[in-house]
């Protein structure tokens, strides 16, 4: 706390009260018309860097953007059937804008297989994770595309009470455990 205390007796032999202040807020005294034309210079401005972006910038910040949605979804939010790992897939695909041939020999999977996990009919196995992890360049780590395949496990075997009453009237000699 006293460094900002003694920034702030600089700025103040320097500048008054409200200087110091306007310098650090944004005023809010626009009224609609100019807010209207900042927003659309803003926008030109934005869209100007945009087609100002070369194919491998585009890529990179379109893998990140991929990359922070995953984590968020990871992170944040209950399974989806929208998200699953296959849907993501299908996104990276996109994002490359490469065909699924393509990716299947890049990855060295069969295209049908490829094709029957994005169709979410296939569960990937771990060798395609660290795969996917090199492709990316490290950029979207194996973790979280695993993530992605156990998420969905996890969510199936909290709904499937059917099937774990099926396999446990199976069970014989079970322990008995008393509080």
């Amino acid at each position: 706390m006293k460094k900002f205390e003694k920034i702030y007796k600089e700025l103040r032999q320097k500048y008054t009260d409200e200087e110091i202040a306007e310098s650090m807020l944004i005023p809010q005294d626009l009224t609609a018309e100019e807010t209207q034309k900042a927003n659309e210079e803003l926008l030109a401005f934005r869209l100007k860097l945009l087609n100002e972006q070369t194919e491998e910038q585009r890529l990179y910040s379109d893998l990140l953007r991929f990359k922070y949605l995953m984590e968020d979804y990871i992170k944040t939010h209950p399974f989806n059937e929208s998200k699953t790992f296959g849907k993501h897939l299908e996104e990276y695909v996109h994002i490359l804008k490469r065909t699924k041939k393509r990716l299947s020999e890049d990855l060295a999977i069969h295209y049908t297989r490829l094709s029957r996990i994005i169709n979410d009919k296939e569960e990937p196995n771990i060798e395609l994770i660290y795969r996917l992890e090199k492709h990316s360049a490290n950029l979207i780590p194996a973790l979280y595309w695993w993530k992605l395949v156990t998420k969905k496990q996890e969510y199936f075997i909290k709904q499937d009470t059917q099937t774990r009453q099926k396999e446990g009237a199976k069970v014989t000699n079970g322990l008995t455990v008393r509080a």
